[in-house]
């Protein structure tokens, strides 16, 4: 059995926080699948307008690209709420809200997240993906800290900031230590533009918007050990994700001292086969 913020599970795998995750019927198939916990879809304290555009994939030479506007990408806090209501009371699995804001003021997060731990939550992701390139802000390290303390106080289940790229792992680490932080979770998928290979020449497609297209792949999977292998030296407890695509990337994840696993891409094409990444 394997202990993570808070329950006893069967097995490592978590489903990410994506379009697997963002429906309370796609959360309850993958827990009849073996699933062990599901990072709901992000969202955020905001209220949907007339959403433009749609969600857009597609599959090239080995990488995953998606594309939407945020409105039809993040769900409202009343849908994350909805969905908890929902599944707490049928299923037992780790249910980890994931939560998005405007910036890093304490204000725009407390009294969302202490109304995601009222529903049933068992610990919150912190989706720092939707803020862009925080690298520069000014007092940035002072900030993060600020924000993670204040959360701590104020909430009784764990919290867990998500990393991406542009929060380097040596400069994050010591702060997410220092602002009281035991777990983390990692890695988000970067922005990229699609590229399509024709004649053995990469070129950029007109078909995914370039500015908010997010990239997937294998490639990932380097990148996200290197994050785990930091995150461990600092004594965190690591969901770590991010190439992931057959039980041997699982089993370096693991090996590398992540205590469970998360799946966005494997988990949204293949709901019901997430024993294939346990064998």
């Amino acid at each position: 059995m394997i202990e993570f913020m808070g329950k006893q599970l069967s097995n490592p795998l978590i489903a990410s926080s994506c379009i697997a995750t963002e429906s309370a019927a796609n959360v309850l198939r993958l827990a009849k699948s073996g699933v062990q916990g599901a990072i709901l879809k992000s969202c955020a304290d905001y209220e949907r307008g007339k959403a433009a555009g749609k969600r857009e994939f597609a599959i090239q030479g080995g990488y995953t690209y998606a594309s939407a506007p945020f409105e039809s990408e993040i769900l409202t806090l009343d849908e994350c709420l909805s969905m908890l209501v929902t599944l707490r009371p049928q299923t037992d699995i780790l249910l980890i809200p994931s939560f998005t804001a405007a910036s890093l003021a304490p204000e725009d997060w407390i009294a969302a997240c202490c109304r995601l731990e009222a529903a049933g939550a068992d610990g919150l992701q912190l989706d720092f993906f939707y803020m862009g390139n925080l690298i520069g802000t000014e007092g940035l390290s002072a900030r993060i800290v600020t924000l993670l303390r204040k959360l701590n106080a104020a909430l009784h289940i764990p919290i867990m900031p998500k990393l991406n790229v542009n929060l380097p792992k040596d400069y994050i680490m010591p702060l997410l230590v220092e602002g009281g932080v035991t777990y983390v979770s990692l890695l988000d998928s970067v922005r990229s533009p699609y590229l399509r290979k024709i004649k053995d020449t990469y070129h950029i497609s007109e078909r995914l918007d370039v500015e908010t297209t997010s990239c997937f792949g294998h490639w990932q999977l380097p990148l996200t050990l290197g994050y785990t292998y930091t995150a461990v030296k600092h004594r965190m407890k690591v969901c770590a994700g991010g190439g992931i695509t057959c039980a041997d990337d699982v089993q370096k994840l693991l090996a590398a001292g992540a205590v469970t696993v998360q799946s966005a891409t494997f988990l949204t094409r293949f709901p019901t086969k997430g024993d294939d990444l346990l064998l």
